[in-house]
């Protein structure tokens, strides 16, 4: 019993160490102008095993369910815009073409479910990784086909437009490159 009573005095603590670097800090000041911002929320099932000559190896099978949030923000680099003073009333204003500036997914808005994976074939954060990288790259292609680039080609346009004339200018020309 003393033996017992000896042992249970002595607590046993984990000691964890967190090492944080501070890798590069930077501070930018930014001219893009950002006219359309589309969120968007996903889900996608991950179904994977291993194949020998496509055939399916059993208990090789691993899977999931994520669901995810993002958003991909479109506008121009106003750093590169040219502006020509053709008299006190006119302008003529040339700004580049819109672009994806953004697409992110923050890590915040991801969610796992389902998890399963066997001893053959386990779970791996590029597993996730890829299918995240996938579909971003798929749902800016999708946003692209169906217009944002001319979406925020007319916000561009109509903004600009009602900024100047508030400055006084009657005659604005805009021209995109």
């Amino acid at each position: 019993v003393f033996g017992f009573r000896s042992l249970n005095k002595f607590k046993i603590e984990r000691k964890v160490e967190t090492l944080t670097e501070k890798i590069e800090e930077n501070i930018v000041g930014l001219s893009e102008l950002v006219s359309v911002k589309y969120n968007y929320t996903n889900i996608v099932e991950y179904d994977n095993s291993l194949n020998i000559s496509g055939i399916s190896i059993p208990f090789t099978n691993k899977t999931f369910l994520v669901k995810y949030s993002g958003y991909i923000k479109a506008g121009s680099d106003l750093s590169k815009a040219e502006l020509d003073l053709v008299s006190p009333k006119h302008v003529k204003l040339k700004i580049e073409e819109p672009r994806i500036l953004e697409n992110v997914i923050p890590e915040e808005e991801v969610y796992f479910f389902n998890e399963k994976e066997s001893v053959f074939n386990s779970l791996k954060f590029d597993d996730l990784y890829n299918i995240l990288k996938e579909r971003k790259i798929k749902v800016e292609k999708e946003v692209i086909d169906n217009g944002i680039l001319e979406d925020s080609r007319q916000n561009i346009e109509s903004g600009v437009v009602s900024f100047m004339q508030s400055l006084g200018f009657e005659k604005i020309d805009i021209d995109f490159y």
